[in-house]
């Protein structure tokens, strides 16, 4: 049942990604959909689903969205859903300055892990400055924030929390 919600949640993910994109292109560059699932999936199910749904929404963005180089999304996915579901089962990550931290960090790592990924691999990505990293960081976290609370209200709800 996980892998079927999941699976909807990267299709909706796809979606409104593709929305961004076509609709407002300025936000579709600064909004990471994928990486808001990636980081509640490693919150709410540890490492191994973070990294699960890291993997499949990578291939995903990267199929859709990337150039012709693929894999670079996924192993950032990857790293990134790993690191989050570690440190949730470490640490009590539950509270709205805890979560507005993770992603934070989680925003950050993704742009400067893929970023580093291209540099290695020869891909030529626009990069991203001081402040446009913190601007994109900034806007997933408020974003992300959000939609967690939304997220944890419907799943206690349905009597899953």
């Amino acid at each position: 049942m996980k892998a079927l919600v999941t699976g909807l949640a990267i299709l909706f993910a796809l979606v409104v990604a593709t929305a961004f994109g076509q609709l407002l292109p300025g936000l579709g560059r600064i909004v990471d959909p994928f990486l808001l699932l990636v980081v509640y999936c490693g919150l709410r199910g540890g490492e191994t689903h973070g990294m699960m749904a890291g993997l499949a929404a990578g291939w995903v963005q990267d199929v859709h969205f990337a150039g012709p180089v693929l894999g670079l999304s996924p192993l950032t996915k990857v790293v990134v859903g790993f690191m989050v579901g570690l440190a949730g089962n470490r640490f009590l990550l539950v509270g709205l300055g805890a979560r507005t931290i993770v992603l934070l960090a989680a925003a950050a790592a993704d742009a400067l892990l893929f970023q580093w990924l291209a540099a290695v691999f020869d891909v030529r990505v626009s990069d991203l400055g001081p402040l446009g990293l913190l601007w994109r960081a900034t806007v997933n976290a408020g974003l992300g924030v959000g939609l967690f609370e939304l997220a944890d209200r419907r799943l206690a709800r349905g009597g899953e929390a």
